[in-house]
């Protein structure tokens, strides 16, 4: 086998993890630092009946820890407006209104009240 093919074959399997990658991706997240504290922000992928949508998150660390078992960070869903959800791919049919979700409130330490 030449080198040419070999090198063929490797650009191949790389983009086809690279695609699978792609495909099983639930979301992202980026950094974020303010004198609070740091936390994350970024979106989830969201399939409602069919229709893909981007859902705005926040993600705190759980400063309440009390166990082994209980969770190293918390995401809660974004306070933006239902409008700015943001559709990954058009459909025929009209998207559902999504339900409401209360959002915790945020004091000075960057605990949600709900987990103080």
């Amino acid at each position: 086998m030449s080198t040419n093919t070999n090198n063929t074959i490797k650009s191949q399997t790389a983009n086809d993890k690279s695609q699978e990658w792609r495909n099983r991706e639930a979301g992202a997240f980026w950094k974020k630092k303010n004198e609070k504290g740091s936390y994350c922000t970024g979106y989830i992928l969201v399939d409602e009946l069919g229709q893909k949508s981007k859902k705005r998150v926040i993600m705190f660390a759980n400063k309440n820890k009390s166990k082994e078992n209980s969770p190293d960070f918390i995401v809660y869903l974004s306070n933006e407006n239902e409008e700015q959800t943001k559709p990954v791919a058009a459909t025929v049919a009209p998207a559902k209104k999504p339900a409401k979700v209360a959002v915790a409130v945020v004091d000075d330490d960057g605990i949600p009240d709900d987990l103080a």
